[in-house]
């Protein structure tokens, strides 16, 4: 499962001003879930994933660290995107910071490649090992020739300390096909927050927010499944509302934009 948020604002009754809450995306295949939160603490996600078991795709944040502490079953992998890109930005070290900033882009080549092929399982797992791995190597190798050379406080040397204190974390990757090698998908989704910030500055309240993150993640599950959000809604209305007694027996699950798509194309290929 691949997550990320970003901050949201919210128009709380009695408050001055605004408040400055937090919305989170979670995704996994074709399943996208936004979630609206009061606050970004550790605790507060640490709780929400108690009970989830298998591997978490984020960004190098400590806040994850109580999550993953709570839960042995939660196994964490990180961002390569996330400081990837920090060896391609203006720092006082231009050259050195190029150098590393090739094996990066390597990788990526590589993992592009392997998608262009159509590699999963065993096959993407041996590819990564083949062509991936050597590049971390020689990052590795190149960290450890460079990073004596550099002051405490050089933006490199910040840049070096961060793939040291979560290497293992940012090549689990390369051992679990499963796992993407960034977490850029979760960025995406974040667009469709800002294009919604051009049309509504902040939500009206709690309950606001919360139904803005519901419809985000039914928008997004939506595109994923390349299903017609209107024609979906539609459809679950009717279910819900006009002839819902009709539909009583029918569960949240069968009311899912899976759910829909499934019912069309059994329609489909029955007529």
């Amino acid at each position: 499962m691949e997550t990320d948020g970003s901050g949201f604002k919210v128009q709380i009754r009695g408050v001055d001003g605004l408040h400055h809450g937090h919305i989170e995306v979670y995704h996994r295949g074709d399943i996208v879930v936004f979630q609206y939160e009061s606050e970004k603490g550790g605790e507060t996600q640490a709780a929400k994933l108690q009970t989830y078991a298998g591997w978490l795709l984020v960004d190098g944040e400590s806040r994850h660290n109580e999550t993953t502490r709570r839960n042995p079953k939660i196994v964490e992998a990180n961002c390569n995107a996330h400081q990837g890109g920090s060896w391609r930005r203006p720092r006082p070290q231009p050259a050195l910071a190029a150098e590393a900033g090739r094996f990066v882009s390597e990788m990526f080549d590589q993992e592009a490649k392997a998608k262009e092929l159509g590699l999963q399982g065993d096959e993407l797992r041996q590819w990564r090992q083949e062509r991936i791995k050597p590049q971390f190597d020689q990052l590795r190798t190149w960290m450890d020739a460079v990073e004596p050379t550099l002051a405490k406080p050089d933006e490199l040397a910040k840049v070096i300390r961060y793939y040291r204190n979560h290497w293992k974390e940012l090549t689990r990757f390369l051992d679990d096909p499963s796992i993407p090698i960034d977490n850029s998908a979760s960025e995406r989704e974040f667009q469709w927050v800002a294009k919604l910030r051009l049309n509504s500055f902040f939500a009206g309240g709690t309950e606001g927010a919360q139904r803005a993150a519901t419809l985000l993640g039914v928008a997004a599950t939506c595109r994923r499944l390349r299903v017609d959000m209107e024609a979906y809604l539609t459809w679950v209305f009717v279910r819900r509302g006009t002839h819902r007694d009709k539909y009583a027996h029918l569960t949240a699950a069968d009311l899912t934009p899976q759910a829909y798509k499934a019912a069309m194309l059994a329609e489909a290929q029955s007529a």
